[in-house]
């Protein structure tokens, strides 16, 4: 069954007006500092909760907060109960990562609002496939399973899965694992700086870089005057006197011409 892809906000003006909006069907990857990639995941749900859709936010490494939803929605000016439209659950292993994952297709079937339903979040979910408690091997096949399921879900129920992955995450075992998340990634940003308002990001996979505006004041440096505009036209004159001062000094020659004046 084909479907009409929606475009979905980045939740920021900043990197919404300047990178492609991520679409339905699709997988989308942040990276970058844990705080930053989970502020822009909220503002995501936010937005799209603000247009009465509910949202799925699936924690695997203990990010879950629904109370930070809270102040985002007060500033778009939404009544704080809309955060009922936002489903959460927690993985604490990674057992449970792929038991969430294997019944989420079920569980949306048999929501109410399904139809509203546009975007399902998946946050830190590395965290559970680099424990060394689970055999390596096991680690792989598990992993490989969610991101199948997440594959079907996102094309079969014309979903956007939005991934993170924070960059502390160095582990051989999590680069591996990070590694193949970047090449089924649809759409890969990754935040360097968010400072206030001022957000530093890059699309990965379109080479686009976003960097805040800085109002400075004008002062007038030598690289805004041009030589064609400010300089005269003529670069040198004749001396005043006819005569060399190294034949007759000036003031002679100038005493001379007046006594020859004065005798006529």
């Amino acid at each position: 069954m084909a479907f009409e892809q929606d475009s979905i906000s980045w939740g920021v003006d900043e990197i919404s007006l300047l990178f492609p909006r991520p679409k339905t069907g699709t997988m989308a990857l942040i990276e970058g500092s844990r705080q930053c990639s989970l502020r822009l995941i909220i503002e995501m749900l936010c937005e799209e909760i603000s247009l009465d859709n509910p949202v799925y936010w699936i924690d695997g490494g203990m990010s879950l907060d629904p109370s930070a939803l809270v102040r985002p929605l007060s500033i778009r000016k939404i009544p704080t109960n809309r955060i009922e439209l936002l489903r959460a659950c927690r993985a604490f292993t990674a057992h449970q990562m792929v038991d969430l994952l294997r019944r989420l297709g079920e569980e949306i079937q048999n929501y109410a609002n399904r139809s509203k339903l546009r975007l399902v979040v998946v946050t830190n979910l590395t965290k559970m496939f680099s424990d060394r408690q689970v055999n390596r091997a096991e680690s792989r096949a598990m992993l490989r399973e969610c991101l199948d399921i997440i594959q079907m879900l996102s094309k079969n129920m014309n979903l956007l899965f939005v991934l993170t992955l924070v960059e502390s995450d160095t582990t051989r075992n999590q680069r591996e694992t990070t590694d193949k998340i970047r090449k089924l990634a649809d759409d890969r940003i990754t935040i360097k700086s968010w400072i206030e308002g001022d957000i530093v990001a890059t699309h990965d996979i379109l080479d686009l870089i976003t960097s805040p505006m800085t109002a400075s004041s004008f002062s007038s440096t030598l690289l805004d005057f041009y030589t064609a505009d400010h300089s005269s036209s003529v670069v040198c004159t004749p001396p005043p006197f006819n005569r060399v001062s190294s034949v007759m000094p000036n003031g002679e020659s100038i005493d001379n011409e007046a006594r020859s004046a004065s005798a006529l």
